[in-house]
């Protein structure tokens, strides 16, 4: 069944949830610079960057032509005029810039060796990092970046995470990463918390309780059928707008969560199929257990229109599940 009780992921989950935890999770970054960095970054992003001042980041996702999501990222305006992207999935970037940056001055290069990223999250962590860190914590508002310093060594600091809890990651120079990881971890044990050591907890229960997405889970979707149609702007142009505005008078797909009933026999694949009295209507596109809501979750892609509370099944063997917001908690 997909629920297999493992006490160290419980564990884990609590700690971030109800206390503070760290661990490293370094995403792919690419570093963007030159005179028409802006344009080509408004050009691939549906949001508007420009907005985006010097020291703040802004979530947002990159179009195909179809209008289809094919990667979400978060842009981070480190300095005038230099650009970061976090991403999973930077060797896939920096082509797709250069395909669309012909004849502009624009410098895209793959930075994720130099740097280290820890993240710190939960409710206790600006007190386990308020005297370890010297920049001001409490005047730091969310999608915010700033430099600062660890016992010396230089670091950036970025209000966000991906747990829905209060949170930071910590971007320190690869060559410092060690000295740098020992005072996070003292900071955060003597707060009350712990180092998280389980991968499927920080990176899909955790943010899937609180409707965080993975770039593979967006798949064949627009912004607009999978709850992210906010972070659209169409006073803009960007690649993909001429589908995004079809779809957005007439979605095709939506996104949603599944709640598994306990009597669930099988562990869900990746993209199982979803059916509704027998017929195909969507794909699962995964499943695990959530820790902090103790039920069976997982998100899919169904056809548009089908109502919350819908009763449904998974797989072959026909796995019951409802249909519910992909915002479990």
């Amino acid at each position: 069944m997909l629920f297999k009780e493992d006490k160290l992921a419980r564990l884990d989950a609590e700690t971030i949830r109800r206390s503070v935890g760290w661990y490293r999770w370094t995403h792919d970054l690419v570093e963007i610079t030159g005179a028409d960095a802006l344009e080509i970054l408004e050009k691939i992003y549906v949001s508007s960057i420009g907005k985006v001042l010097p020291g703040k980041t802004k979530y947002t996702a990159m179009l195909d032509e179809k209008g289809e999501i094919i990667d979400d990222v978060i842009v981070m305006h480190m300095d005038e005029g230099v650009y970061w992207v976090s991403t999973l999935y930077g060797p896939r970037l920096i082509p797709w810039i250069e395909a669309h940056a012909e004849g502009k001055d624009v410098k895209a290069r793959l930075i994720t060796y130099d740097w280290d990223m820890y993240a710190v999250q939960g409710p206790e962590a600006p007190a386990a990092l308020e005297k370890l860190l010297d920049t001001p914590l409490e005047s730091m508002k969310r999608f915010s970046v700033a430099a600062g310093s660890v016992n010396g060594i230089p670091v950036y600091v970025h209000r966000s995470g991906f747990t829905g809890e209060n949170g930071f990651e910590i971007y320190c120079a690869a060559d410092r990463t060690a000295e740098v990881r020992e005072s996070i971890a003292k900071a955060v044990e003597a707060a009350g918390g712990r180092e998280i050591y389980t991968l499927e907890v920080y990176v899909r229960s955790i943010p899937m309780e609180k409707g965080f997405a993975l770039k593979q889970d967006f798949k064949h979707l627009n912004p607009f059928e999978c709850g992210l149609g906010w972070s659209v702007d169409l006073n803009k142009d960007f690649i993909g707008k001429e589908a995004t505005l079809a779809i957005r008078e007439n979605p095709r797909y939506q996104m949603v969560g599944l709640v598994f009933d306990w009597e669930s026999t099988e562990d869900i694949s990746i993209w199982e199929r979803v059916y509704l009295y027998g017929v195909e209507v969507g794909r699962c596109a995964q499943a695990i257990y959530g820790y902090t809501v103790d039920k069976n979750i997982g998100f899919a892609t169904i056809r548009a229109g089908i109502p919350e509370g819908t009763r449904v099944t998974v797989g072959p063997n026909g796995s019951p599940a409802t249909v519910v917001s992909k915002v479990f908690c």
